[in-house]
């Protein structure tokens, strides 16, 4: 089929739930069309566990049975959407990843076959290993999509996602010239928020809490200190690097400020870990920077990167027509489609492999 519309579902390393986004595709040009969408909480319990599973604080049995549990959610979800969003051809699992070490090896869960039995559609998923067995990272593989759908032929754009993690994808008149993590963007602020409100508050809503505080610059500037930020592009980064171990570093300096102090000091963090990646590596710089991803909603956060980056114009997808949470589902809803057209879906620029190559594996039942 030359047009084909797609579900992806993600959930990203925030753990702020599941996203099941809608598009239409054609193959030709690989134009795609924003259909709708609709997101899910984790439920309290099943949250605690997938964090354990990514701290790695799980034996294989409690991996397997979260696996199964995480599937059955997915599937469950599925059933509540409205029935415009389950009319699709095929859809796109990203899974939750609980372990990445870019081209060695990477681990997303949630077994696929509940969605395949419950939806009667293809499941496309397990998307990251293919590109490391072709030597890459295994990510980012948003890049594809961002080219797609947001490269211009007269400008120099920056595709910047703030998840869990913050990625961007540097497109150069149409054509992606670099994309990379370039560290947290909003898993550690949002750990914070919810260790010390005990969950009260799941994140920093706006940056308010952020705008109130004021920044520890000697903790800040050990934090930058982290060798991931003077390692050259491809590169990719997760809990591995910024979860457990790395605020443990800081937790007793963290517990002597307040917490506004607290949440001005990690979300600066994250701030000038972007300026300096686009600093240090984007070249040529970007006309115009446009987020995506949760963190676009912290007005504080895009508002202190838009002052430090001056000279560039600073967007959000919402001024392109798509909403802010919607990026990171319609990619892998995307690739899904690539993965059945057999259309090659990593870019070596953004991981480094050695080529291109299919993404994906699927079930059908």
């Amino acid at each position: 089929m030359a047009i084909l519309k797609v579900l992806g579902i993600m959930s990203g390393t925030s753990l702020d739930g599941v996203d099941f986004v809608k598009i239409k595709i054609n193959k030709t040009r690989l134009q795609c069309e924003y259909l709708g969408m609709e997101s899910f909480t984790f439920p309290s319990m099943l949250k605690k566990k997938l964090l354990r599973a990514a701290q790695h604080e799980m034996n294989v049995a409690e991996l397997s049975l979260l696996n199964h549990e995480l599937g059955r959610f997915y599937a469950d979800c599925f059933k509540q959407l409205p029935k415009a969003l389950k009319m699709v051809d095929l859809i796109g699992l990203h899974g939750q990843t609980v372990f990445h070490q870019g081209k060695v090896a990477t681990t997303q869960i949630g077994e696929p076959s509940y969605l395949a039995l419950t939806s009667g559609k293809k499941i496309v998923s397990n998307f990251r290993s293919a590109d490391i067995a072709a030597g890459g990272e295994g990510a980012p593989l948003a890049p594809f999509f961002h080219q797609a759908v947001f490269g211009d032929k007269k400008k120099i754009v920056s595709l910047h996602n703030l998840g869990g993690i913050s990625n961007l994808s540097l497109i150069v008149k149409g054509e992606l010239k670099l994309g990379f993590d370039t560290g947290p963007a909003n898993m550690l602020i949002d750990e914070e928020v919810r260790r010390s409100t005990h969950s009260s508050q799941l994140y920093d809503k706006e940056g308010k809490l952020a705008s109130r505080g004021k920044v520890n610059i000697q903790m800040l500037a050990e934090m930058l200190n982290h060798p991931y930020f003077a390692m050259k592009p491809p590169k990719s980064c997760g809990r591995e690097q910024f979860g457990k171990e790395f605020y443990a570093k800081f937790e007793k300096s963290l517990a002597q400020l307040s917490l506004e102090d607290r949440v001005a000091t990690l979300t600066e963090f994250t701030v000038q870990s972007i300026v300096k990646a686009y600093v240090k590596f984007c070249s040529p710089q970007p006309n115009e920077i446009v987020f995506c991803g949760g963190g676009a909603k912290n007005k504080f956060l895009v508002k202190r990167i838009d002052e430090e980056l001056e000279s560039i114009k600073v967007s959000t997808v919402e001024d392109h027509g798509w909403p802010t949470q919607s990026i990171e589902g319609a990619a892998f809803a995307l690739l899904a489609a690539c993965c059945v057209w057999k259309i090659p879906a990593n870019l070596p620029k953004a991981t480094s492999a050695k080529k291109k190559v299919v993404l994906g594996q699927i079930t059908e039942l």
